[in-house]
Protein backbone atom coordinates (compact mmCIF):
# COMPACT_ATOMS: atom_id res chain seq x y z
CA UNK A 1 0.00 0.00 0.00
CA UNK A 2 1.30 3.45 -0.65
CA UNK A 3 0.66 5.94 2.54
CA UNK A 4 0.58 9.65 2.60
CA UNK A 5 1.12 9.63 5.85
CA UNK A 6 4.51 11.63 4.92
CA UNK A 7 2.11 14.23 2.92
CA UNK A 8 0.17 14.75 6.08
CA UNK A 9 3.24 15.08 8.34
CA UNK A 10 4.76 17.55 6.30
CA UNK A 11 1.96 20.10 5.90
CA UNK A 12 1.93 20.15 9.92
CA UNK A 13 5.35 20.94 9.88
CA UNK A 14 5.12 23.45 7.36
CA UNK A 15 1.71 24.67 8.49
CA UNK A 16 -0.20 24.54 5.65
CA UNK A 17 -3.73 23.71 5.50
CA UNK A 18 -6.32 22.24 3.15
CA UNK A 19 -7.53 25.49 2.49
CA UNK A 20 -4.64 26.19 0.63
CA UNK A 21 -3.80 23.32 -1.20
CA UNK A 22 -7.21 24.31 -2.78
CA UNK A 23 -6.91 27.90 -3.39
CA UNK A 24 -3.61 29.51 -2.79
CA UNK A 25 -1.40 27.28 -4.85
CA UNK A 26 -2.17 29.06 -8.59
CA UNK A 27 -1.99 26.30 -11.35
CA UNK A 28 -1.33 23.46 -8.82
CA UNK A 29 -4.85 23.89 -7.04
CA UNK A 30 -5.67 20.60 -5.56
CA UNK A 31 -9.68 20.39 -5.62
CA UNK A 32 -11.53 18.88 -2.72
CA UNK A 33 -11.24 14.66 -3.77
CA UNK A 34 -7.85 14.68 -4.55
CA UNK A 35 -7.09 15.86 -0.83
CA UNK A 36 -10.18 13.58 0.51
CA UNK A 37 -7.98 10.83 -1.71
CA UNK A 38 -4.37 11.83 -0.06
CA UNK A 39 -5.52 11.86 3.62
CA UNK A 40 -7.36 8.78 2.80
CA UNK A 41 -4.79 7.08 1.22
CA UNK A 42 -6.11 6.49 -2.14
CA UNK A 43 -4.74 6.58 -5.49
CA UNK A 44 -3.72 9.51 -7.07
CA UNK A 45 -2.25 10.43 -10.26
CA UNK A 46 1.24 11.55 -11.14
CA UNK A 47 0.38 15.15 -12.07
CA UNK A 48 -0.80 15.53 -8.70
CA UNK A 49 2.29 13.80 -7.05
CA UNK A 50 3.90 16.07 -9.15
CA UNK A 51 1.47 19.40 -8.34
CA UNK A 52 2.31 18.59 -4.67
CA UNK A 53 5.80 18.13 -5.24
CA UNK A 54 5.94 21.50 -6.54
CA UNK A 55 4.04 23.02 -3.79
CA UNK A 56 5.94 21.98 -1.41
CA UNK A 57 9.33 22.53 -2.79
CA UNK A 58 10.19 18.89 -1.98
CA UNK A 59 10.94 15.18 -3.52
CA UNK A 60 8.15 12.34 -3.85
CA UNK A 61 10.27 10.07 -0.68
CA UNK A 62 9.11 13.29 1.05
CA UNK A 63 5.36 12.71 0.78
CA UNK A 64 4.87 9.28 0.26
CA UNK A 65 6.20 6.11 1.71
CA UNK A 66 5.42 1.91 0.68
CA UNK A 67 3.55 -0.03 3.17
CA UNK A 68 3.50 -3.73 2.10
CA UNK A 69 -0.05 -4.88 2.33
CA UNK A 70 -0.92 -7.26 4.50
CA UNK A 71 -3.14 -10.73 4.52
CA UNK A 72 -1.90 -10.85 0.52
CA UNK A 73 -1.60 -14.63 -0.86
CA UNK A 74 1.82 -13.44 -2.96
CA UNK A 75 4.86 -15.63 -2.76
CA UNK A 76 7.15 -13.38 -1.52
CA UNK A 77 10.31 -15.67 -2.08
CA UNK A 78 11.49 -14.42 -5.43
CA UNK A 79 14.24 -17.02 -7.24
CA UNK A 80 16.54 -13.83 -8.62
CA UNK A 81 18.99 -16.59 -9.80
CA UNK A 82 18.62 -16.25 -13.79
CA UNK A 83 20.33 -19.09 -14.70
CA UNK A 84 17.08 -21.34 -13.81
Amino acid sequence: MISFEPLRKLLSQKKISTYYLRNKCGKYNLDNKTIKRLMSDESVSTNTLNAICNILDCDIKEIMEFQPDKDTDIDTNIDTDSNT
